[in-house]
């Protein structure tokens, strides 16, 4: 099956490039549901003209992207540059029907199809993204989606977070920190990651966070967080594109206090000078739900057994 999967988006590939060769491609945009049907046109028409300014530029092989305010906010223009800047991206369908979405923060679709540019195979370069719209209709952000299946496991499921809203500004937290990696925005992930994460001393010290794995003998290495942005930089400059793909997720709450979760799940990176697939685990603070902080980050090797994975109970909070 996956060989069928990669034969297709192979094919589907080699069909846009001849598409880019032969003619403008062009996609229209249907929106259905939640919303009134003046708000859906004004919501279809932004991103259609803004994908028409996408297409034009791929096509064009233009550095930039020419977005009016009259369809997007200054944010989402900016987000969509910084996107633009490190990988030049297309919508692969010519019709795209999908839901609005009613969110904790707005309106959005999800599951719009785009090839990137650069990566290491058809299959490294394709990925859904996310849009958000205001409430007069303008995109607002645009960001690299989870999987749709996950991200309908993790909202049907109660029991490891019960309360729906917060699963969904997690799910929405782990994109948005996903698409960074893609963006290079270190700026985002300087304020998104906490000043003490990884810091052996302070966690266990100041935090009340043991970094030790209970019942675990692995070796692993603990770092400061200006050490461990310090090299994300150089990952940074060094690569030319980074490709990241998040699957396997498990969100789980914390027993002693619900404004902590543990976040794990399996990450395969493709730079354009480096390709590894790992566990990677993170804890969320919650407590000021519009300033959501990491407070660990681990990452280990994807030959380590699942339930020998670092997990939110081997870093017990007082």
């Amino acid at each position: 099956m996956k060989n069928i999967k990669k034969n297709f988006i192979t094919l589907l590939f080699v069909s846009f490039n001849s598409v880019w060769s032969n003619a403008q491609h062009k996609t229209e945009f249907e929106f259905v549901e939640t919303v009134p049907a003046a708000l859906r046109k004004t919501m279809q028409n932004n991103v259609g003209v803004v994908f028409s300014s996408i297409h034009e530029s791929y096509s064009s092989g233009k550095a930039s992207l020419s977005i009016s305010r009259n369809h997007a906010t200054p944010e989402a223009i900016q987000q969509l540059q910084a996107l633009w800047s490190t990988n030049h991206f297309f919508c692969t369908e010519t019709e795209i029907i999908r839901r609005v979405v009613r969110t904790v923060k707005g309106l959005q679709v999800r599951n719009i199809p785009v090839f990137f540019k650069q990566g290491g195979t058809d299959e490294d370069k394709y990925q859904d993204i996310v849009i958000d719209f205001a409430t007069d209709g303008k995109i607002s952000d645009v960001y690299i989606a989870i999987p749709k299946h996950q991200i309908n496991q993790i909202l049907e499921t109660q029991d490891k977070v019960t309360d729906l809203r917060r699963r969904q500004l997690i799910l929405g937290f782990v994109e948005n920190f996903l698409t960074a990696y893609y963006r290079k925005d270190i700026a985002y992930l300087e304020i998104i990651f906490s000043n003490d994460v990884l810091d052996r001393e302070t966690l266990s010290s100041d935090k009340g966070i043991s970094p030790t794995p209970p019942g675990m003998s692995q070796e692993y290495l603990i770092r400061t967080k200006n050490e461990y942005m310090d090299n994300l930089k150089k990952a940074f400059v060094q690569n030319q594109f980074i490709n990241i793909k998040f699957s396997e997720i498990e969100v789980i709450q914390h027993e002693g206090n619900n404004n902590f979760y543990g976040v794990t799940l399996r990450q395969d990176w493709y730079s354009s000078s480096y390709r590894d697939s790992g566990w990677f685990f993170m804890m969320l603070d919650f407590r000021d739900e519009n300033n959501p902080l990491i407070w660990v980050r681990t990452w280990q090797p994807i030959t380590v057994p699942r339930n020998q994975v670092f997990r939110l109970d081997c870093f017990p909070i007082k």
